[in-house]
């Protein structure tokens, strides 16, 4: 990489001043000319290092992470250049991610051990929350990316789906449901049945699945996380309806059996992002295979919608 004295003393000043036209005024250079040289910097080193919000020019993490070796040993442009590559090769960094516990549990972290095997510089934080708490760390802009399922607008946060697929019923193995390859509201009424909290939102959605058929199972217990719901029903305590990604890992390791339920009752993902910043390549790197990772799964579930014992 061959980087300029000139180039790296532009990007200092702009970062410190806060605009290109700014910048000029310390260099003494034109605008255009200082525009030029950041356009090189960025086309030498293989990444941006701004973004647009609004009428603001806001840094790149990676600007941030450049800037910090700029501002310690600016004259070192060897050094600087080192840490540029590490940047653009994903040799350094780190990437703290909020997830609720449906998907913090075990979906994501398959797809952190296959982006830390190709990324082993990359410093990984994980932290399992409910979704409204995923929510409130993504909105304080101090987690890189979070995963929810939770309806909200906020301007403080960017919330875009990962994908929907369908609730599914969970049964002991050797229940007498596991003899149907669909099941009904009517096939649930005055059943023991175990129910998500009050205070969860999907929860208001099985309600109004049986309240819609004139249904009223019969609910011996609540639990928060679906993870939980499923091991009571293992137990056999009852049977439930819970979203489809426990659902089918908890039939995958032979707790329950899964199957769809009619009417199709959808159930959302989100992946969430600080809006108040540009999302950092690493953020970028894993979302794609979070979304490769999950239509997996909706594909082989789409496939075989009643074989999940």
């Amino acid at each position: 990489m061959r980087l300029s004295h000139r180039q790296i003393e532009a990007f200092r000043a702009i970062i410190e001043s806060g605009s290109v036209t700014a910048a000029a005024d310390l260099l003494f250079l034109t605008q255009p000319s200082v525009s030029r040289l950041l356009a090189d910097l960025e086309a030498e080193l293989g990444f941006a290092l701004f973004a647009r919000i609004g009428r603001s020019l806001t840094p790149t993490p990676e600007a941030d992470a450049l800037y910090e070796e700029v501002r310690r040993s600016f004259v070192g442009l060897q050094e600087i250049s080192r840490v540029a590559d590490d940047i653009r090769q994903y040799r350094s960094g780190s990437l703290k991610i909020a997830a609720m516990p449906a998907l913090g549990l075990q979906f994501l972290p398959g797809a952190i051990a296959d982006f830390t095997a190709e990324r082993p510089g990359i410093a990984v934080s994980l932290r399992v929350r409910s979704s409204h708490a995923v929510v409130q760390h993504l909105s304080s802009q101090q987690f890189d990316v979070g995963f929810s399922a939770l309806d909200f607008d906020l301007p403080a946060i960017r919330r875009e789906p990962l994908g929907t697929m369908p609730m599914l019923a969970v049964l002991p193995p050797g229940h007498a449901l596991c003899d149907k390859a669909v099941l009904e509201p009517q096939d649930f009424h005055q059943r023991p049945f175990i129910a998500l909290g009050s205070e969860i939102s999907t929860r208001s959605d099985t309600d109004r699945f049986f309240a819609d058929h004139g249904i009223k199972p019969r609910v011996v217990a609540e639990a928060q996380l679906s993870f939980a719901i499923c091991a009571m029903v293992a137990g056999g305590a009852g049977v439930s309806i819970v979203e489809p990604v426990t659902a089918l890992h908890c039939a995958h390791l032979g707790m329950v059996v899964a199957r769809p339920i009619r009417p199709v009752q959808p159930f959302t993902y989100d992946i969430l992002t600080p809006a108040l910043r540009p999302a950092s390549r690493l953020v970028s790197d894993l979302v794609q295979r979070v979304r490769q990772r999950f239509a997996g799964l909706a594909a082989t579930e789409a496939q075989s919608p009643g074989d999940r014992a």
